[in-house]
């Protein structure tokens, strides 16, 4: 099997696909990869080969910014445009290009490839779609992307659910249809009818696969039947880490270990890892920060903290006793895979959706901001470290993740689709 893979160039987009990568060159079936070339090393490290982008736009090149006089929807339009709806076309000639001496059987994309969408319905290869975030449909269960909070249980909170659904139906679906009709009739396909969602178009009619387990996302009566859900995809570690000076102190420490982290995308340490530091320089617990560029950035700590640029979590992670972080999707999952409890302080992208799934779980505390201050930071690490109900539901999470073998079932759904050529439903 010849299997393509494609991924926007960061870290929450490709790491959950390198284990897959890992396995498909295991099981004997010929990999490319599609990405800017940051991630060189990391997909031929994987055994996959390494195909850059041309015509596709590098994300991290893309201004993440509201148009000039844009303001409310239509910037956010706007944002979406850029990161979607105009690097369609680039992604197609790309594919295209690729395709001439690999003639994949297979493509495998994040939820930002709208050319795997266009490519397939030009007649080339399926495509199946990794999830990067939650799962979010306009289901009356689930709030709408960006809200946070839980599942709605009751007469009202469904009816309220409902209705913001209704909303995104009606003032954000015909426009973004809209831009996505006209790049699809430049390209020479036919345009879409108005009962499409967008977000259904960045999720693959044929398999769309989740790297968690229903212990961490939201039942709901009508599930879409081409969702399977594998467990997280977490990448083993580097074989060559080089760990700081001060890793002795996680084995002599006799206390509880704390770490926090702002991920690797968008960093501002003002907003969580700085009132962090402040907040438990007092307690009697040894606080891990991870930050890029943090030994220079972060020099002037108090005496229990330990600062790094970059840590593998799962190195990390075994001494830890409670993570703060801003809700990265991958880093959730990772810490609830070791049965770490957490502190989620986000709110940006879909930081709101992962913090609710969180302590809907039990396994940790959303603090409902992505800027919180010392006491709140403080008050909540208190809570996780002193009540055994979050180490036991994380611990829950983690049991019902360890039922998984998580690249392998993501291989063999790939393997089916690509031998069926058939949308694979459960």
């Amino acid at each position: 099997m010849k299997v393509l893979i494609s991924t926007m160039p960061t870290t929450g987009h490709v790491n959950p696909f390198l284990p897959v990568a890992v396995e498909l060159v295991k099981r004997g079936h010929e990999v490319v990869w599609h990405t800017s070339d940051l991630y060189r090393a990391k997909v031929e490290a994987t055994g996959a080969r390494f195909s850059a982008y041309n015509k596709a736009p590098d994300f991290l090149k893309i201004p993440v910014k509201q148009d000039n006089g844009a303001s409310g929807l239509t910037a956010i339009i706007g944002i979406m445009r850029r990161l979607f709806v105009d690097r369609m076309a680039g992604q197609l000639a790309d594919y295209r290009f690729i395709l001439r001496t690999f003639p994949a059987d297979v493509l495998l994309v994040d939820m930002c490839s709208l050319g795997a969408l266009a490519l397939q319905d030009f007649g080339g290869p399926v495509y199946a779609t990794l999830g990067i975030n939650p799962l979010v449909t306009p289901d009356p269960e689930i709030p709408m992307f960006g809200a946070g909070g839980p599942p709605a249980t009751t007469w009202f909170s469904q009816t309220w659910n409902w209705c913001m659904h209704w909303m995104a139906r009606t003032l954000f679906n015909p426009r973004m249809l809209k831009l996505v009709n006209d790049e699809r009739l430049g390209l020479g396909l036919e345009p879409y009818g108005k009962e499409l969602e967008f977000f259904d178009m960045m999720r693959s009619r044929f398999l769309h696969i989740m790297p968690v387990t229903m212990a961490l996302e939201y039942r709901r009566r009508n599930m879409l039947r081409q969702v399977h859900f594998v467990g997280p995809l977490i990448p083993a570690p580097p074989t060559n880490f080089d760990p700081p000076s001060w890793w002795g102190d996680l084995d002599t420490h006799k206390g509880k270990i704390v770490h926090v982290t702002q991920g690797t995308y968008r960093i501002d340490e003002v907003n969580l890892i700085r009132p962090t530091i402040s907040a438990l320089q007092n307690e009697d617990v040894l606080l891990i920060v991870t930050s890029p560029n943090a030994d220079t950035a972060l020099a002037d700590v108090p005496p229990n903290a330990r600062v790094a640029d970059f840590i593998p979590h799962p190195l990390l992670l075994p001494y830890v006793d409670c993570m703060i972080t801003n809700a990265g999707y991958n880093g959730v999952l990772t810490a609830l895979a070791y049965g770490v409890p957490l502190v989620c302080a986000g709110r940006t992208e879909d930081k709101a959706d992962v913090s609710g799934r969180v302590e809907w779980s039990g396994a940790g505390i959303d603090l409902k901001t992505d800027k919180p201050n010392e006491a709140q930071i403080r008050d909540a690490v208190r809570k996780v470290l002193g009540e055994a109900k979050f180490r036991d539901n994380a611990h829950r999470v983690k049991e019902d993740f360890g039922k998984h073998e998580s690249a392998k079932e993501a291989c063999i759904l790939l393997e089916t689709l690509a031998e069926t050529k058939a949308p694979i439903l459960s």
